[in-house]
This record gives structure tokens, sequence and C-alpha cells, in this order.
């Protein structure tokens, strides 16, 4: 039986899958305040033009109750949110890791596929987009937009994407199960099926819990574009709450991530320590 979310993250959810997969689910009437709240979490997650297209689906229907000064809110907003493609938002060769040893195996694997005159541009993709999903998730950012872009590149290129090697790649950094996690979130929050995530041999069954973290992140946390937020490579230690929040929300992912989630701890507070001493 699936998990029955409440009213505002159910009508978010299936705002942005209709707005990033053209796909409908039904939508439920809402109060001012909590339609408000939910175009700020647009806002926050850098989904306003997503949300926008969802909405325009849903124009005509009954149930889409959201007040005409949201509607002005949501168009203010899509002058500052330009919508990217996805090699301006993903690069392959950029590609970093926290842990010394895993980075090397990935600058390995990045030299060895641009040497390989066979190289796959769509699964060079395709693991950036999951790479540069981790760095969020483990440096306390936002990454819904980038499990939305996974979820809408593997519909556009999935069957060009050599996932033999995708997953020999994942292998060596430790990723595989990093990855399952964003492909359960695909499955919980956006209706995909295991069949086209070949990356992911397990069902979560309480993903729903991590679709409900990826939401409420911004909860404890300042717009990804706010100096003191969650800057480069650290994190926010302007209070001991926030910085112990922080390094909760990594700790969440050790047993997915032990290696990448311990030196993003490290790196997150040596940094942030040097911040405060300047």
């Amino acid at each position: 039986m699936a998990y029955q979310y409440d009213i505002q993250t159910s009508n978010f959810l299936n705002l942005l899958r209709s707005g990033a997969f053209n796909e409908s689910k039904p939508i439920g009437i809402m109060s001012e305040y909590k339609w408000t709240r939910l175009v700020s979490l647009a806002w926050w997650h850098q989904l306003t033009p997503i949300l926008a297209k969802g909405v325009e689906h849903y124009y005509y229907d009954d149930q889409l109750n959201i007040p005409e000064s949201q509607i002005g809110k949501i168009k203010e907003q899509l002058s500052s949110f330009p919508v990217m493609g996805f090699s301006d938002m993903y690069v392959f060769d950029l590609l970093h890791m926290k842990n010394k040893l895993l980075e090397e195996r990935l600058q390995q694997i990045i030299r060895k596929e641009y040497g390989d005159p066979e190289k796959s541009y769509e699964t060079m993709q395709l693991m950036a987009i999951i790479i540069t999903n981790v760095e969020k998730m483990l440096t306390c950012k936002s990454f819904l937009r980038g499990i939305i872009d996974l979820g809408r590149y593997l519909r556009i290129d999935g069957d060009k994407v050599d996932f033999v090697k995708l997953e020999k790649w994942l292998s060596q950094t430790k990723m595989t199960r990093m990855a399952e996690l964003q492909g359960n979130l695909l499955i919980e929050g956006f209706g995909f099926s295991k069949d086209e995530l070949p990356f992911v041999s397990k069902v979560y069954a309480k993903a729903h819990q991590w679709v409900v973290r990826s939401l409420m992140l911004n909860e404890h946390s300042r717009h990804p574009g706010q100096s003191g937020a969650t800057p480069g490579n650290g994190f926010a230690l302007s209070s001991p709450f926030t910085a112990f929040h922080t390094i909760r929300h990594t700790l969440a992912y050790r047993h997915m991530a032990c290696r990448e989630a311990r030196s993003a701890i490290f790196q997150g507070i040596k940094r942030g320590l040097m911040e405060i001493d300047e």
C-alpha cells in the first residue's frame, strides 16, 4: 500500500511530476497559506519553472484553487530561474569527491573514459548527475532538482546509457547505494518503475521518509544562493545548532556512503572553522 502524504506534499509532488514528466495525478484543494508555502518551497529548491509548467497543466482543474497572488509570484520568480540544459549543470570531467582514495579512483575513471575512442557520452552525463547529487546530499544542499534531472535524463537518453559501465564506475567509487537511493526517490516521489532504473536492485519500504527529507531540507537551511548557507565544500557553522543539524544530516547517509560521508564531515568542519577564523 502506497504511503499517504499530507495534502501539501502530495500536491507539490504531483505538480512537479506534471511539470517535469507530463504526468497527471489528482491534486487537492488547499488554503492560501499552504499554497504560499508550496510556492516558497519550489523557489527554495529552484524548481519554479517546473512548478509553473505543472500549474499550467492543471489550469482548468477545479481543484487548483491557487490564489492569483501566488500565480503572480510564480511569474516573477521565473525570470530568476532560467531553464538550463543538462550539459550546463553536470560536467563529467569536473567531478570531484571528498574522500582522497575515492577522488583518485574517480579521476582515473574520467581520464580513462576521455581517452577511450568509444567513450559513452550518455553514460558520462548520467554519472555526472548522480555524483553531483551525492555531493549535494552530503553537504546539506537542496538536491531535489538533481533527482528530477536524473529522471528526465533517463527518460530522454536512458536507452543510450551503458549501464554495465555505469555500475562499474559506481562500484569503484563506492556510490552504488547512493545511486540506488536516488532511484528510489524517483520511484516513490515521481512514479518511476524499477525497470526504468537498471542501477536499482532494491526498492526501499520506507522511501517516503527520504522523499520528505529531500523536501523539508530547507527547514534548517537558508536558500541555496545566500551567503552562510552551505558554502562551497563546507558546512554552515554559524551556530552550534546549525552545525549539529548539518552533521546529523550527513550521518544519515553513513551506511550508504561511509567513506564519503566521513570525509564530507571532516572537510566541512575544517572549512567552517577556517571561515570563522577569517
